[in-house]
């Protein structure tokens, strides 16, 4: 009897462990894993917090925050926010090695969750330091909202349907030292959306120079850059930073950086790069799942 009494106090222990009451703590490690191409997965930016700041990444550091970025409410936790709401200095620093897991890729896919502040519709999203040439004056890497209007009708008159503007530049360095870039400059409606979060992919081919634009896991645009190159090439062997929410030119006192280079107004979250064009579904997959985990 004294042994039966002894299991069942032993089960009850076990059970009262095993449900132990919420201490109202956050804990990172019960948010659920991302599992659509996961196997594909190079880099991931939670943006928790300085200790938690990148989860995968071969070759990145977190350095450190400045000016007015910090942690803050994400779409999924927490992530990278501009306190200051307009382009005063603010981005997050992470140390790149040259073996990096950028640099190795022949195929990508990047993917973020953006929050855009309409009144400061100008911003980078992220930039990756480096010259390929001496004379080089941008980064070797940057993504970035510019500009916000109207479309036009076939008339040329403004209609009450707002665009936005979306440029990226990614400088290859070919066999022979010669250089090439691939520049995106798209005006899209489905970009001009503020102070709500959406999700952004872009996708790159090496062996056919397809890229495109994803909103929401909607294609926006697609088209084809020529030189058809890896993207490790657009990653030079001096590139040392990777910036959130900031122009490498800019920070770094560039010649000829300039003050449209502005830093992002608004909020970033769970930046994921992978090292294969995703797919259509496969992009649409994925959002689901985030949004599925935003919601628990």
């Amino acid at each position: 009897m004294k042994k039966l009494f002894l299991i069942a106090a032993m089960a009850l222990v076990a059970v009262v462990s095993c449900n132990k009451p919420d201490d109202g703590k956050d804990d990172k490690d019960k948010t659920p894993e991302v599992k659509t191409c996961a196997e594909n997965l190079v880099l991931h930016m939670p943006f928790e917090a300085a200790d938690n700041a990148v989860k995968v990444g071969e070759g990145f550091t977190f350095d450190k925050k400045a000016g007015n970025a910090d942690f803050g409410t994400g779409y999924i936790g927490n992530g990278y926010v501009n306190k200051a709401g307009n382009n005063s200095e603010a981005y997050l620093k992470f140390n790149l090695a040259k073996n990096n897991a950028l640099s190795k890729l022949q195929d990508i896919t990047i993917t973020l969750w953006a929050k855009n502040v309409e009144a400061f519709q100008k911003g980078c999203l992220f930039s990756v330091n480096g010259k390929h040439f001496p004379t080089q004056d941008w980064p070797c890497v940057v993504m970035m909202f510019d500009n916000k209007g109207f479309e036009k009708d076939e008339e040329g008159k403004e209609t009450t349907v707002k665009t936005q503007q979306f440029n990226g530049r990614f400088m290859f360095k070919k066999a022979d030292d010669s250089g090439t870039d691939l520049w995106l400059d798209t005006w899209n409606s489905a970009f001009a959306k503020y102070n709500t979060w959406f999700q952004f992919a872009f996708t790159y081919t090496a062996s056919t120079g397809a890229w495109s634009f994803f909103i929401d896991g909607v294609k926006i645009k697609d088209a084809v850059f020529g030189d058809m190159m890896p993207w490790g090439e657009c990653v030079p062997a001096d590139a040392s930073a990777f910036y959130v929410g900031g122009w490498a030119s800019w920070i770094e006192n560039y010649d000829g950086a300039q003050d449209w280079m502005s830093f992002f107004s608004g909020s970033i979250d769970e930046l994921r790069i992978y090292n294969k064009a995703l797919t259509e579904a496969e992009i649409q997959a994925l959002r689901k799942e985030e949004v599925a985990i935003a919601l628990l």
